[in-house]
């Protein structure tokens, strides 16, 4: 009971499941990730622990996920890339041969009342016919490259720049740089999406 999405990138798997399309008594977890489960209380965050380790074991990932202690999920045992995101009704986990951040957003969201905290002008004119979406989109996108580039502190609006949007069928492509001291990265982001949500997944951008 969950589905796959093709981002068209190669050594790459993007898993989204409803969150109680699952029986979360049936979940199969490591040891290693038992004691972890039980430091959360809350209803809700347990069950988001474990549709993570659901998606997981239906893609035959033989691996713990663990976290690095800025909270960053990772693979115990594998050296795939991963990338976790949570809304209140959808789970979502990514795996790739690469490094790579992922963000869900439900539609009924409305990025509009935070625009300025996060977004440049420049950056909201890139789409003008469709704002409500936009907005939504752009935070999505600048969720997943903090995701991605993991650098503490990152300010959404200062520091991260979308500067390109294009369209292509079903798919928003979008080119994006960070810059905080002497880090500077150019990214790469997918945008797809279904009925009720964006989804986002950014990369690095290859050297040329």
């Amino acid at each position: 009971m969950y589905e796959l999405f093709n981002f068209k990138l190669p050594d790459f798997q993007f898993a989204l499941l409803s969150s109680d399309a699952f029986d979360p008594g049936v979940v199969v977890v490591y040891p290693e990730e038992i004691e972890l489960l039980n430091t959360r209380s809350n209803p809700k965050r347990k069950n988001e622990f474990l549709g993570v380790r659901h998606l997981r074991n239906q893609l035959k990932i033989n691996s713990p996920i663990l976290y690095h202690s800025n909270g960053r999920p990772y693979y115990a045992a594998s050296e795939l890339a991963l990338s976790i995101s949570h809304t209140k009704e959808f789970i979502a986990l990514a795996n790739a041969g690469f490094p790579i951040g992922i963000d869900i957003e439900q539609k009924d969201r409305d990025a509009g009342r935070i625009i300025n905290k996060f977004a440049r002008e420049d950056e909201k004119v890139l789409c003008s016919t469709e704002d409500k979406d936009w907005y939504l989109q752009l935070w999505c996108a600048k969720e997943a490259i903090y995701k991605l580039v993991g650098l503490d502190n990152l300010s959404f609006k200062n520091e991260i720049h979308v500067h390109t949007r294009q369209k292509e069928e079903e798919t928003i492509f979008l080119s994006a740089t960070v810059h905080q001291g002497t880090q500077k990265h150019e990214i790469e982001v997918q945008i797809r999406e279904t009925i009720g949500l964006h989804m986002a997944v950014a990369k690095f951008k290859p050297a040329p």
